[in-house]
């Protein structure tokens, strides 16, 4: 079709014919022959190609499109109350070889009508409109067009560049009203109205998705179809009750390092991700996510074909990206088993307030110390295995105002803290996965309750090189627990208070299979405060210190196969 198309009479075929109806390539076009003078009159029928400018007014009566009729190397342009009915086979053909542009000037009162010749009036009687690669800024408003459309191709099928579709009717079409491919671009799309179009009714790039307001009229049960490719500008999604369906990776990235890339999700949104389908958010380049709904309509990222955990991978914030989600409902994703359904590292910046997680592979990752975190609070994970996957120092970042369900669990990697942080209890066991070094003068405090389930090889090390503090603040109704994943004897190190640690406190603690040559072991010169604590299964002694300590303890016990409570240094007073 697309040879047809693009050679008249006598013309030979160009050397690259549109292969892919859906992705025809790019002819490059030679340049433009002089333009003829503009014609006004009205004519019959349009049958061949023309390299024209023609102004159908609106005095003209119906006129027939044949087959073969196309703009190249001109324009058309269609005025109020003007029909142009079509032929079987027949296309309104624009800007395929030569540039070329369409003017579709309805009014509501007096609008342009596209609809099929004689007898034909069903879906897929003629083919639709074609803007083609070099039909950049045709516009279309108060536009009638029915009955069109081929199984590979939209009523309007668009290659142009800003095009402007605007207070239009697409009614029923063969296939989705509105096809722009990835390398065309709608820059304006409002109050149309689509009805009897097929389901998707629009297939579009994402950077175009955002031309789409919310007072367009949609079918029941419609969605738009988002295909992959770069955000680089500033949009707004906002089409409640219509689902976007994300078809591709969509990419958020700024042009440079001085212009910043948008996406805002108003409320309402609800985007449904295909198996393959993610976001990434500022990769090399400044870019936003905004998806805030406080007090309003919840925007809700799901799976738009399982409604399991796994089913879509997530949000994906980097180095350049900023964040921020409230009132957002995220189910069904998290598929990479490293990565919760909203990731970031390095020093993305994020915020999560009053969101809810269910049954995703993972909640929120946290990789590496230096993401900016912001408001944390108030939100909710339900089946979402881990809810937190941090490092310990953003974890201590991370407030008590969350609700994690009895399913869920927390993951923390290994690593420094370096400023003060505290861990609270949510109610799940903490998995901590490597040794964890308190440093820069910082203090951990870890909250009544909070239950650490640590890996082999496990060790929280306190003021080795810079100082700093530990305070393990548990109460005789909410101990603070710290025992391994294997329920062995010695299976991780100890609690080493070195050299610089001051100010340690140790209250309420119940220690199972810890090892070293003391499952709590201070130094020389540190003080620290120690009652009722105790170890089960260890392979030293629950508390052991060195000459010159300050160590002040209270019913320390060694429980069942620990070789004692204490074990004072030789030679000195342990007081």
């Amino acid at each position: 079709m697309a040879v047809a198309l693009a050679c008249g009479p006598g013309e030979q075929k160009p050397q690259k014919a549109e292969a892919n109806p859906n992705m025809p390539d790019r002819v490059h076009a030679p340049a433009p022959a002089p333009r003829r003078p503009e014609i006004t009159d009205c004519p019959e029928a349009l049958r061949e190609p023309e390299q024209v400018d023609r102004v159908i007014g609106s005095a003209c009566k119906a006129v027939t499109v044949h087959p073969g009729y196309r703009i190249e190397n001109g324009s058309l342009t269609i005025e109020a109350g003007v029909t142009l009915q079509f032929m079987p086979g027949a296309e309104l053909a624009v800007g395929f070889e030569r540039p070329a542009a369409l003017h579709v000037r309805g009014t509501p009162e007096s609008p342009v009508r596209f609809t099929a010749a004689g007898e034909q009036a069903k879906p897929g009687a003629w083919k639709g409109i074609a803007l083609y690669d070099h039909a950049d800024g045709s516009e279309i408003a108060g536009l009638v067009l029915e009955y069109a459309g081929t199984d590979l191709r939209g009523a309007i099928y668009v290659q142009a560049t800003d095009v402007k579709i605007d207070r239009s009717t697409v009614r029923d079409s063969q296939n989705v009203a509105v096809h722009v491919t990835s390398k065309g671009h709608l820059s304006s799309f409002k109050g149309n109205r689509l009805e009897r179009v097929s389901s998707p009714a629009l297939l579009l790039p994402a950077r175009s998705a955002g031309s789409v307001t919310p007072d367009n009229t949609f079918p029941p049960d419609s969605v738009i179809h988002v295909l992959g490719g770069m955000i680089r500008e500033r949009a707004r999604w906002d089409v409640p009750k219509v689902p976007f369906v994300i078809g591709g990776v969509i990419e958020i990235e700024g042009p440079d390092d001085k212009h910043e890339a948008l996406l805002e999700l108003a409320p309402g949104t609800v985007l449904k991700f295909d198996d393959d389908a993610y976001f990434t958010v500022g990769y090399d380049h400044p870019a936003a996510l905004i998806a805030e709904a406080a007090g309003k309509e919840p925007i809700v990222l799901t799976s738009a074909t399982r409604q399991t955990a796994h089913a879509w991978r997530g949000v994906n914030l980097y180095r350049s990206a900023t964040a921020s989600f409230s009132n957002v409902v995220f189910e069904y994703g998290g598929q990479r088993s490293d990565r919760g359904v909203v990731y970031a590292n390095n020093e993305a910046r994020l915020s999560v307030k009053g969101c809810t997680f269910h049954d995703n592979g993972g909640g929120v990752t946290l990789q590496g110390a230096n993401v900016r975190l912001g408001e944390f609070r108030d939100n909710t994970f339900e089946r979402s295995h881990p809810a937190f996957d941090v490092s310990p120092q953003l974890y201590g970042m991370i407030p008590p105002e969350n609700k994690l369900d009895a399913e869920t669990t927390v993951q923390v990697e290994g690593g420094e803290i370096g400023k003060d942080a505290v861990w609270h209890d949510f109610g799940v066991p903490i998995e901590v996965k490597r040794p964890v070094s308190v440093d820069g003068e910082a203090t951990l405090t870890i909250r009544a309750g909070a239950k650490l389930r640590v890996h082999d090889g496990f060790s929280l090390g306190v003021g080795e090189y810079g100082g700093g503090s530990l305070r393990v603040e548990g109460t005789a109704d909410k101990p603070v627990q710290i025992f391994g994943v294997t329920d062995r004897r010695g299976t991780w190190d100890a609690i080493r208070l070195y050299e610089k640690a001051r100010g340690n406190v140790f209250e309420h603690v119940q220690l199972r299979n810890a090892g070293g040559e003391g499952a709590i072991n201070v130094a020389i010169g540190v003080d620290a405060v120690v009652r009722d604590v105790s170890c089960v299964r260890c392979f030293s002694p629950t508390l052991t210190w060195a000459c010159g300590s300050r160590v002040t303890s209270e019913r320390v016990a060694g429980g069942a196969e620990t070789p004692a409570a204490t074990l004072p240094p030789f030679g000195c007073d342990p007081a």
